[in-house]
């Protein structure tokens, strides 16, 4: 009867053993014309604290902007996740900043099976961004060179980024795919695909956050799911959310 009894508590320590053996791997995305290093603070953080991390260079960089459409750039975050796979990595996270969280959200409406998606100061919202007559004088030049069959050909488009704006160097399918009426990056939209637990961490000191609470609000419900706020501006929520970043993973885990 002892040694029975031996063997079922022998064997419920080694079943808690290997669900806390777990080890969850974050895609980290950073935000428009940034580069990996934007959240280097955040990752070093997450790596002393047991996660493993890959932080890819995104189509939407400061040497890239713009290389890829919006959808096709999901290939570097597979490519990144994989990379976590082959270092151990049992479950994936994805963390984005920005841009890069919108980029988390739409690969999470689009990639079942994610331990979890974070968005930190969500922003670029192309239904709001073609209020502006820049922006939209832009997306019409594009639909009018694709109706011109010249979709494929590189030229110059305006883009917004805290307020500024800015050119950009690409085609005109690929500037509708961040920006037009048909664009993927709606995060609303995306929000409300998502199949794992949604983190966002907005800050008070930054504008682009209106938006944070609807995007929220589309999430399907999930008792993991967070919305919280931090006094920071827009690039310094991602050290200002190191905290609460790291007791959502570790909640990911119990």
């Amino acid at each position: 009867m002892m040694r029975k009894l031996l063997c079922v508590f022998v064997g419920c320590a080694v079943a808690a053993a290997s669900a806390q053996a777990e080890t969850i791997g974050i895609v980290m995305l950073h935000g428009k014309r940034g580069m990996p290093r934007q959240l280097q603070q955040l990752a070093g953080t997450i790596v002393d604290a047991g996660f493993v991390v890959e932080q890819p260079e995104m189509c939407w960089s400061r040497q890239r902007i713009y290389d890829l459409a919006y959808l096709e750039c999901f290939a570097d975050i597979d490519k990144a996740a994989a990379r976590l796979k082959e270092r151990g990595a049992d479950a994936i996270v994805v963390l984005g900043m920005s841009l890069g969280a919108n980029a988390a959200l739409g690969f999470g409406a689009r990639r079942p099976g994610l331990k979890g998606v974070i968005a930190l100061a969500p922003a670029h919202a192309p239904e709001r961004l073609r209020r502006r007559p820049e922006i939209a004088e832009s997306v019409a030049k594009a639909e009018t060179a694709i109706a011109a069959g010249r979709g494929e050909e590189k030229t110059t488009f305006d883009d917004l980024n805290l307020g500024k704006l800015f050119t950009v160097s690409t085609t005109p399918e690929i500037y509708l795919s961040f920006f037009g009426p048909n664009s993927p990056a709606v995060m609303p939209r995306n929000a409300e695909g998502l199949t794992a637990p949604l983190l966002i961490v907005s800050g008070a000191d930054d504008p682009t956050q209106r938006n944070a609470g609807r995007i929220f609000a589309h999430t399907p419900a999930d008792p993991r799911n967070k919305h919280a706020t931090v006094e920071a501006d827009h690039r310094g929520t991602p050290a200002a959310s190191t905290a609460i970043v790291e007791a959502w993973l570790r909640a990911l885990t119990d």
